[in-house]
């Protein structure tokens, strides 16, 4: 079927393109993944294993995206045009369209109409999972044509509008495009996530209601790293905040969460209403009332020497400090339960001086704060059983193997309540 549509013609490098818009439903209508194609076969295993469609991460993760979010968007679709002999991009200018003194010919000839015969055959070099991703939201269904659990069908979608970079086929052309735009583009790092991210509501909730709301935003570092210098004004990570917030969250659901999409609004609700009381509570271990007092410039050289001189300002011993009270708090039976408040104030009663020796091998190995998760576990068990966890015999006994075991020699510590 001919049709037209109002294009844009331009040139980079020696690659010719068309950039357009289309209706979602007539995109995918009007598109052949490269699996349906004669010449499937005359491609490499690498080719082939790159156009493979991961179609249960469209299932799961891209598809509810499109079909549940409202504020959805992706990016625009690279696709070669075969059977392209009878389409021709008329521009404004050659249609005798009239402009402004101001807007030269030059311009203008790159807007135009493209004409499609209706036998052209389109094909995705970029954006596969993207396009399996659209016909899954508007369909409800999968490549199977079964009914996707948890999706529901958006008719929506199909009126939404998709940019499409259209390029002529030319084999060779078309397969280095493909293999550089994928061999190149590099998967969002934890930390880009944690910023971006909208389907994981704990990050949601990590950057909009506790960073900000409970822990002014300048004093959260928000790279990569998990660490701060000592000469780093903040008072905690980005990754720290999340990752306590994770922990607080499978505490208090008693599962861990379902990152993949978002729960329902009093769900979310929940989650924002727990996760913004503990901080509330947390926050009042005495350096980090302390650190947080001032969270201007003018509090930075302060910040840094309460980190420097107590090691609960560290991010993996905050880590650390909050699972203790969710030990205390939701891992013992209700007899020896332990509200946040009294775990706050039992910690305020401990010297969290680097030089306090009690601490090595626990949360210092000489002069080197503990890193990684096994190092993390065994600090918080002691440091719970330090604060007057109620261990069995049998707990104790592989308390102190575990203990001895880091930290020969080293004489296990007595609890302090």
């Amino acid at each position: 079927m001919a049709t037209q549509v109002p294009a844009f013609k331009g040139k980079f490098g020696s690659t010719e393109f068309f950039l357009l818009t289309m209706q979602a439903g007539e995109f995918v209508r009007s598109m052949t993944v490269p699996k349906e194609l004669e010449d499937w076969e005359d491609l490499s295993p690498e080719e082939k294993f790159q156009r493979e469609i991961d179609y249960k991460r469209v299932a799961t993760h891209i598809a509810p995206y499109l079909a549940h979010d409202e504020d959805r968007f992706i990016g625009a679709f690279i696709c070669e045009v075969r059977q392209h002999d009878e389409m021709e991009f008329e521009s404004l200018v050659d249609a005798g369209t009239k402009f402004p003194k101001g807007m030269p010919n030059s311009l203008m000839r790159q807007f135009g109409v493209l004409y499609l015969s209706g036998s052209e055959v389109m094909i995705p070099l970029d954006g596969q999972h993207r396009l399996a991703a659209l016909e899954f939201a508007i369909s409800g269904k999968d490549e199977k044509k079964n009914d996707i659990k948890g999706l529901t069908p958006n008719a929506e979608v199909a009126a939404d509008t998709c940019t499409v970079i259209l390029i002529k086929h030319d084999l060779e052309k078309a397969r280095k495009i493909f293999n550089k735009v994928n061999k190149y583009a590099k998967p969002t790092s934890k930390a880009d996530n944690l910023i971006t991210d909208d389907s994981n509501y704990i990050a949601v909730i990590t950057r909009e209601s506790i960073i900000g709301d409970v822990i002014p935003g300048r004093l959260v570092l928000s790279g990569k790293g998990n660490t701060l210098s000592s000469k780093a004004p903040e008072f905690t990570t980005l990754a720290t905040v999340y990752e306590i917030n994770l922990s607080v969250e499978e505490a208090y659901i008693g599962r861990k969460p379902d990152l993949t999409k978002l729960p329902r609004r009093e769900d979310r609700d929940l989650a924002i209403q727990n996760l913004t009381d503990f901080w509330t509570k947390f926050i009042e271990i005495t350096p980090f009332e302390h650190s947080l007092a001032d969270p201007s410039e003018t509090g930075d050289e302060r910040r840094q020497d309460i980190r420097k001189n107590s090691l609960t300002c560290k991010p993996i011993v905050q880590r650390v400090l909050a699972n203790v009270i969710l030990e205390l708090q939701c891992g013992v039976d209700d007899a020896h339960k332990l509200s946040i408040e009294e775990t706050v104030s039992r910690i305020n009663t401990l010297d969290w001086d680097p030089n306090q020796s009690m601490w090595q091998g626990i949360l210092l190995n000489g002069d080197k704060i503990i890193a990684g998760i096994t190092p993390l576990k065994l600090a918080t068990r002691m440091i719970a059983y330090i604060l007057g966890q109620k261990l069995e015999p049998l707990e104790l006994k592989k308390l102190k193997d575990s203990f001895s075991t880091n930290n020969p020699g080293r004489e296990f510590p007595d609890p302090h309540y």
